[in-house]
Formats: C-alpha cells, structure tokens, sequence
C-alpha cells in the first residue's frame, strides 16, 4: 500500500468518525448530563466515547484495512468505510447499552419508592 493510500485510509476513518460524533453529541451531552447530574461527568464520559469511536475505528483499519489491490482505490476505500462504520456501531453499541441500564435502574428505584 502507497503512503498516500495509507494516510487517505486514516483521513478518511477520521472524518466519518468526526461527523458521527458531532451528530450524536449534543443529545449525548443532554443524556449523560441528567444521568450524572454533572457537567465534569458527562463531560468525561463523552470523551471517552469520543476516544473509543476514533480508537476503535483507527484500530479496524489498521488491523484489517489493506485492501488486496493497493491500485483499486474504490476497493480500499470501501473496505476503509465498513471497518470505520463498524467501530462507530460498536462504540455507540457499548454506550447505549450502558445508559440504557442506568435508565433502568433509575426506572426501578422510581417505581419502588413510596408514592
């Protein structure tokens, strides 16, 4: 694979994982907020979302991103694109599934107090 393929690679997972989180990150930021009850804790837990999107991602390419025909640049790119989108999915996976839990658990103590 050329240098410039690589870095393209690399750009490319950068900027699809920058825009999935800029979508995702003001209804993230409201979420978390009322979930910690901070402004430093959601912060914190929205950084690290944002480090284990772009990690995850830049990981899978790294990992599994060298396409068989260094020349097809569609091949590269395409294979760049399903590995990238696969680690947003399973960042986004992981953290929806922990807030979905703590939503239960602040169901489940609502429920069981006394009204």
């Amino acid at each position: 694979m050329s240098f410039f393929l690589f870095m393209s690679t690399l750009l490319i997972s950068v900027c699809v994982v920058t825009v999935a989180m800029l979508y995702l990150r003001h209804t993230t930021r409201r979420v978390i907020g009322e979930l910690c009850q901070s402004d430093s804790g959601a912060e914190f837990w929205l950084r690290s979302a944002d480090i284990m999107a772009y990690g995850g991602a830049l990981i899978l390419v790294l990992l599994f991103g060298e396409a068989q025909d260094p020349n097809d640049w569609v091949q590269t790119i395409r294979l760049t694109l399903i590995l990238t989108l696969s680690g947003i999915v399973f960042t986004v996976m992981f953290v929806a599934k922990n807030v979905w839990q703590t939503v239960n658990q602040h169901i489940a103590s609502a429920a069981n107090q006394p009204t």
